[in-house]
């Protein structure tokens, strides 16, 4: 059930964060979208999304650091959070996981994957 369902994009390359966020609306989320940290914290904090699909390398600050202040500080430290990078190394996958993430996706990865794990994350299937 996507319909309604909120979700934020934390992504600093451009023309990612634009191919989620079109993706997404196009699958019937209501999408909102930050180019970094701060920007990321200030609209999970005034939209209270769904669910936050997060990147690791932000320039501000690392998507590790946003998933405990989620954790930590609200509004809803419950939200699903998606980490997103590049590494296929073990290391930041466990870093993502023991800072509060629900789940990963290694980029690039397929469409289907992503919303596949999005909805799990959603539905609660995911611990």
């Amino acid at each position: 059930m996507t319909a309604g369902r909120k979700i934020l994009i934390v992504e600093d390359e451009v023309d990612f964060r634009e191919l989620l966020l079109h993706v997404l609306t196009e699958k019937g989320y209501r999408v909102s979208a930050a180019g970094n940290g701060e920007d990321g914290l200030r609209l999970y904090s005034e939209g209270a999304p769904d669910l936050v699909l997060l990147d690791v390398h932000l320039p501000d600050m690392s998507g590790f650091e946003i998933c405990r202040k989620i954790r930590a500080e609200g509004p809803r430290p419950e939200t699903p959070i998606l980490i997103c990078t590049v590494r296929s190394e073990v290391a930041p996958v466990a870093e993502g996981l023991s800072s509060g993430a629900t789940d990963y996706v290694l980029k690039p990865f397929q469409v289907s994957d992503l919303l596949e794990r999005i909805q799990t994350a959603l539905s609660g299937a995911v611990q």
